[in-house]
């Protein structure tokens, strides 16, 4: 059976409105995952940095606008820890997403250029 013009047209601004949906999830998941990455080498430099800390110095963090000193280095650790964790499992995910989007694109431009 061969299609008419316009359901050819049709087919081809679908594969073109997909192809633009899946470019900016692309973006977005890229965008993510380069932002977390960099959260977690700011935590791992923190850590670092707490851990070199000699008995009696002064820690702060940032609680809003205000410095809050530190009581128990341990439990700030630990909670930095906990919060590495959490997304380095985030990124993990947005990076098995992107490998997924990575394919769906392809799959679509192999489509595309096929049906020329």
């Amino acid at each position: 059976m061969v299609s008419s013009p316009s359901a050819m047209v049709s087919e081809h601004m679908d594969a073109a409105n997909q192809l633009q949906i899946i470019v900016q999830e692309l973006q977005l998941v890229v965008q993510q995952a380069g932002s977390m990455s960099n959260q977690i080498r700011e935590m791992d430099e923190t850590l670092e940095l707490l851990t070199s800390q000699k008995d009696g110095d002064s820690v702060y963090r940032q609680s809003g606008g205000v410095l809050v000193k530190v009581s128990d280095l341990g439990s700030l650790s630990e909670e930095l820890e906990e919060g590495k964790s959490r997304l380095e499992a985030h990124v993990k995910l947005l990076s098995e997403r992107e490998t997924e989007l990575r394919e769906q694109y392809d799959e679509l431009i192999s489509d595309f250029e096929g049906s020329k």
